[in-house]
């Protein structure tokens, strides 16, 4: 056991006490040599204690960070995929909230898209990929945010399109609403500010049209834009959504998705964004989608899979947050 310093100190002047007595003078000697290591003991052991408890405090900047994971499903897009996930990483350091990740999702892409991921995972440590078979953009969702959720439990689900037209410049704009108590962020193409050059009229129409139908049958709040590809969604909400049930196709699971949000709950802002025009590639819009979305506007009507826990955690969908 290791005394107290100053009985250390003390036993220091044992040499002393033997002409005092006439015990022997080596054995006198060897209990000051005792005496002294266990001081040195004592002083080492107690800087090595405060030492080892200033190691083991971390700062601020070297805590885990919660993470924010974009899923990104991918169907021959070798041409964009490269600059899709520079332009994402390259937002890393202006969102020093989260760390980013992106896990690709990709549908057994002929054109090398899963090689081209494989290519530049050395480049970006945070970059995940499965694969599987092409069974529609929303069973692609599927099984990437289960998988997310799942092996990297983040804080932060994002969807966006892997064909240029969502600017990852917006990225850091929309996880800082999320980081301002907002379930759902949409990057809005028709609010306010929002735009989409070089799509022709009728386009706009039938989209226009379709937010409407989409509002109107999942009697959700006036939304301007039911049907964006580009969001933030705070994962803890995913799992009561019933993500089973959905559509598995473009604009209808989208749809779904949103309208499931917020029937649990989800307070939702929307922010503008430029929808750019594809640089590579084609839209992979098919007719069969279309159908669906038209069929799934009366699931919607009748799909209510709320959940009565979430619900009461939750602000009212009522309380809609403004524009941001």
């Amino acid at each position: 056991m290791l005394r107290n310093p100053a009985h250390h100190h003390g036993a220091v002047g044992v040499g002393a006490r033997h002409s005092r007595n006439s015990g022997s003078f080596e054995n006198h000697a060897a209990d000051g040599v005792v005496s002294l290591l266990n001081s040195f003991t004592y002083q080492t052991g107690r800087r090595s204690v405060s030492c080892a408890k200033t190691a083991f405090q971390p700062t601020i900047g070297q805590m885990a960070k919660p993470i924010a994971c974009i899923v990104l499903p991918t169907f021959n897009e070798a041409e964009n995929i490269p600059a899709v996930l520079s332009g994402i990483f390259s937002q890393a350091d202006a969102i020093p909230t989260h760390e980013l990740h992106v896990l690709v999702v990709d549908d057994s892409s002929p054109d090398g898209t899963a090689e081209r991921v494989r290519e530049a995972m050395p480049r970006f440590p945070h970059l995940h990929l499965i694969t599987g078979k092409r069974n529609g953009l929303g069973e692609a969702y599927k099984r990437g945010i289960t998988h997310a959720i799942r092996t990297l439990q983040p804080q932060l689900i994002l969807q966006m399109d892997a064909d240029l037209q969502h600017d990852p410049a917006v990225l850091p704009r929309m996880i800082g609403l999320a980081n301002d108590g907002y379930d759902v962020v949409v990057g809005s193409r028709f609010a306010p500010g929002g735009a989409i050059p070089g799509l022709p009229w009728h386009r706009k129409l039938i989209s226009l049209a379709g937010t409407r139908l989409v509002r109107w049958f999942g009697g959700i709040p006036p939304i301007h834009d039911c049907t964006s590809g580009y969001r933030v969604i705070q994962a803890d909400l995913l799992p009561h959504c019933g993500l089973e049930h959905l559509s598995t196709r473009g604009y209808s699971f989208q749809s779904s998705l949103l309208c499931e949000l917020l029937r649990n709950g989800a307070r939702l802002v929307e922010t503008p964004i430029v929808f750019a025009g594809r640089a590579h590639g084609e839209s992979k819009l098919s007719f069969p989608d279309q159908w669906e979305f038209v069929v799934n506007l009366v699931r919607l009507r009748f799909l209510k899979t709320r959940d009565p826990a979430m619900l009461r955690s939750r602000r009212s969908t009522d309380d809609r947050a403004p524009l941001k």
